[in-house]
C-alpha cells in the first residue's frame, strides 16, 4: 500500500538546527520542510500534513501565533511539536502553550537522536490508528457473553479496529475476544474488542484494544510493513535558505 511520506516542518533561521535535524530525520525516513516565512505557515499548515513540527523559539519573530496555527489546524493539530530555546523562561513559556518536546541550546547531536527516535512512534501514531490496510486474515471470535466461537475474515485491519467479513450477524455494543491470524510473519495477536457496526449482510465493524503492549507491538510493526513507512530521503529546503 503506497502511502506519503511521513513529514515534519521546521521553522527555524539556524542552519546548523537544519543540518542536524535534517539527518536525525533522514535516519527515520521522514521528509523535512525547513521554512524561515512566518507569513507562509497558513498556506503550509492548508495544503500538507505534518505529523511533526519544530518551531525554534530563539531564531523565529513570534513563535507563539505559529504555535496556536498547527493546533487549530484541521490536518496537523495532532503533530508532534518541538521546540528549540536557550533560555529557562522561553523553554517554560513553550511546554505552557503546549509544545510536547523540548531541544535546549546548545544542542547536542546525541541528545537530538535520542529524542527523536524516541518520538517517532508518537509521529506514526494517528497514521496507524486511523489509516486502514486492506487485507484478508483469518480471525477467530469469540462471543464474551455467551462464549460462542467462530472463525471469519477480516477486509480491513488498522491499529485499533477491523472491519469483517463474518458468517454470523454481530451485535453493535456487543463485546468479544478476539484472535487475529497475522500473516508474513505468521503470529496471532490477541485483542478486545466491541462491535460498532454490523449491516445484517455480513460484514460488521470493531474497534478494539489489544491485550497488552507486545500485542500492540507486534501488530503496529505488521503495520508498518504493510503501509510502506517510507525509507531515507532528502530533506527539502525552503529556498529562503538557497
Amino acid at each position: 500500500m503506497e502511502q506519503r511520506p511521513i513529514q515534519a516542518l521546521l521553522m527555524t533561521r539556524d542552519l546548523v538546527l537544519v543540518t542536524s535535524f535534517s539527518d536525525v530525520c533522514r535516519e527515520l525516513g521522514v521528509e523535512v520542510q525547513a521554512s524561515t516565512r512566518s507569513d507562509r505557515i497558513p498556506e503550509e499548515l492548508g495544503s500538507e500534513k505534518y505529523e511533526a513540527v519544530l518551531i525554534d523559539f530563539d531564531t523565529v519573530p513570534n513563535p507563539l501565533p505559529i504555535l496556536s496555527a498547527v493546533r487549530q489546524s484541521p490536518s496537523n493539530r495532532n503533530a508532534v511539536i518541538f521546540a528549540a530555546a536557550s533560555e529557562t523562561g522561553v523553554r517554560q513559556q513553550a511546554l505552557r502553550n503546549g509544545v510536547s518536546l523540548l531541544f535546549q541550546r546548545p544542542i547536542d547531536a546525541k541528545e537530538m537522536r535520542r529524542v527523536l527516535h524516541g518520538a517517532y512512534d508518537l509521529m506514526v501514531r494517528e497514521r496507524r490508528r486511523y489509516f486502514r490496510c486492506a487485507a484478508e486474515i483469518p480471525v477467530h471470535l469469540i462471543r464474551t457473553r455467551t462464549g460462542e466461537g467462530f472463525r471469519c475474515t477480516t477486509t480491513n485491519v488498522s491499529s485499533c479496529g477491523v472491519g469483517l467479513k463474518a458468517a454470523s450477524p454481530l451485535e453493535p455494543g456487543e463485546e468479544l475476544q478476539i484472535v487475529l491470524f497475522l500473516q508474513e510473519p505468521e503470529v496471532m495477536v490477541r485483542v478486545t474488542g466491541t462491535v460498532v457496526w454490523d449491516d445484517k449482510h455480513g460484514r460488521a465493524g470493531i474497534s478494539f484494544k489489544c491485550a497488552g503492549p507486545q500485542h500492540q507491538i507486534t501488530l503496529d510493526s505488521w503495520l508498518d510493513k504493510r503501509f510502506n513507512l517510507p525509507g531515507p530521503r532528502h530533506a527539502r529546503v525552503d529556498e529562503s535558505f538557497q
